[in-house]
């Protein structure tokens, strides 16, 4: 038998940039998923015959990662689905942990690279941020050159990601305030909707760079405890990734029900559309009371250490 346990992640800036070569700064937060494997009679999840429309990610990971004997696989979780906060890379991320723990092939950087083969192979693309932020825990760096903090590096096609652990501990003075529309957010269409302004666009690909820009002035304002210069960071992201197309009405309505409520900057986190905003604040309360008011639901969770956890 085995366990794992993993964190869901907020994307901080860089959505959509990532895509195009751009940093990205993401942290694992104190939602998790856990899922336990066993050895059974027949592939089961939660009691259902393993199903590759229902358990898409974990059966993937049991066809491409396993060769033993059947499984049956129980799910845990209080991470909302299709809500920008990395409950598939979370899903992934736990079955994959569980299969090479089984098969006697645990390290944290092996789950890295498989669960990202599995994301990819499922969405048809994608960058290992999600995965490696569920893997690691705390916060990380993607970007396309080795920097300081290098964890690992993972390539794709003719794609090279390097990994990077980024030491924010400002982070822990304030609190995340997640604010949720309730509309699935659905990751391949918004891809494919700002993919479309960036190719005929030269703005476009001004902004995806203005966003990577955006991600390092992120970094030294949390290094210096800067808070009001990194909400301005997030404010300007959203900005950006609003004239790309990725927010929505819905989002918008709860960015501006947080700002006036003193945030220090809120923006859409994940792929937009729907899914959720994050809030950066030290009243967190009043942060997520606004947030209700205006339509959606609201969570407070802060930055978590921990990444993926095994038992058994």
């Amino acid at each position: 038998m085995a366990v794992a346990s993993v964190p869901g992640k907020i994307i901080l800036l860089g959505e959509h940039g990532v895509i195009y070569g751009q940093p990205c700064l993401s942290t694992a937060i104190d939602l998790r998923v856990g899922v336990e494997m066993r050895p059974g009679e027949v592939h089961e999840v939660n009691g259902y015959p393993l199903d590759g429309y229902r358990h898409t990610y974990i059966k993937h990971a049991i066809e491409t990662l396993w060769d033993g004997p059947p499984l049956q696989t129980t799910t845990f979780s209080n991470l909302p689905s299709a809500s920008g906060l990395g409950s598939s890379a979370a899903i992934t991320t736990a079955s994959v942990a569980c299969i090479l723990s089984l098969s006697d092939d645990f390290s944290q950087e092996t789950v890295a690279r498989r669960s990202f083969d599995v994301e990819y192979e499922v969405q048809g693309g994608g960058s290992p941020n999600d995965t490696s932020a569920c893997t690691h825990g705390g916060a990380i760096l993607l970007a396309r050159e080795r920097r300081d903090g290098f964890l690992w590096k993972i390539s794709r096609d003719d794609k090279t990601w390097y990994v990077h652990e980024v030491d924010i501990p400002a982070m822990r003075d304030v609190h995340i305030v997640v604010g949720m529309t309730g509309i699935k957010s659905k990751t391949p269409r918004q891809v494919k909707k700002v993919r479309r302004f960036v190719t005929h666009s030269g703005f476009g690909r001004e902004l995806t760079e203005r966003i990577g820009e955006l991600v390092i002035e992120g970094i030294e304002a949390l290094q210096r405890r800067d808070y009001v210069a990194l909400g301005e960071t997030m404010n300007e992201a959203q900005k950006n990734l609003h004239t790309l197309g990725a927010s929505s009405d819905a989002l918008e309505k709860l960015i501006a029900a947080a700002r006036r409520a003193g945030a220090y900057g809120a923006k859409l986190t994940g792929a937009g559309g729907g899914g959720s905003i994050i809030a950066l604040t030290d009243e967190p309360e009043r942060v997520a009371i606004a947030i209700e008011k205006a339509g959606g639901r609201a969570l407070v969770t802060s930055v978590s250490d921990d990444g993926v956890k095994m038992w058994g």
